[in-house]
């Protein structure tokens, strides 16, 4: 499902408040979830919330699947510094939960771990990330448009929630080809992101995302899913408040 979590991800940080809705499909089995993302920022910190909830027969051959994304952290010259990542994944049953404390001064990332299936077992472990990175996955998207630069196409990032060998996430700035209109739909920033792992049978987490003059993503693909094809996820509803 971090699949929903991207999609709900991009969005500028012209506002103090940003709300938006996601509905994802795939295949035949039609709407398979919903996602909804908030920033809450002013000039010192902000909070980002993203809930991704199963629906439909998803929603019952996952166990009634959900995951909840929570970074807070400061403000400086418009960027994010994320202080916390949260990221738990539940059903009826399991629940996984992972915290991630940035320590600046050291260069180190703490993680906490708690695993409960229920029934079955219990896991509570503390232990440094093996890399250290200035960002997580949602920071990442919401500062994406400060780090862009004119003339180059592609990059190379590093966030807690990418690659989970090192957190790297690659960014490429996509032409407006007939190729791409196709695939995207509607006029805007086109971005392939790579977060380098296995997101429904996809090789490599590859996703298209067409971002709108607001930030806001508008539409996201994964291609070539195995056995139903792509996961499409569309914008269904955005509030922007001053």
């Amino acid at each position: 499902m971090r699949l929903f979590l991207i999609l709900a991800l991009g969005i500028t940080l012209f506002a103090k408040e940003i709300t938006a809705e996601y509905r994802v499909t795939y295949g035949i089995f039609g709407t398979v979830a919903k996602a909804f993302a908030r920033l809450e920022m002013n000039e010192s910190n902000y909070t980002i919330v993203v809930d991704v909830q199963s629906v439909g027969l998803a929603k019952i051959l996952s166990h009634h699947r959900s995951e909840h994304y929570e970074s807070t952290g400061s403000v400086k010259n418009g960027i994010l510094h994320p202080k916390v990542f949260l990221r738990q994944k539940q059903s009826t049953k399991r629940i996984d939960i992972k915290r991630y404390e940035f320590d600046y001064a050291n260069k180190r990332i703490i993680v906490h771990t708690d695993k409960n299936k229920f029934g079955k077992f219990q896991v509570h472990a503390t232990h440094p990330l093996n890399y250290f990175a200035k960002d997580d996955v949602l920071t990442l998207y919401f500062n994406l448009q400060k780090y862009l630069k004119p003339g180059t196409t592609h990059y190379v990032f590093y966030a807690v929630g990418g690659s989970e060998k090192d957190g790297e996430v690659d960014v490429d700035i996509l032409p407006k080809s007939k190729k791409y209109r196709k695939l995207l739909k509607y006029e805007g920033l086109y971005l392939k992101v790579t977060l380098h792992q296995k997101i429904f049978a996809s090789k490599k987490g590859e996703l298209f995302l067409v971002v709108d003059k607001d930030g806001i993503a508008k539409r996201g693909v994964l291609k070539d899913v195995i056995f139903f094809g792509d996961v499409v996820g569309e914008l269904v509803k955005k509030e922007i408040r001053e």
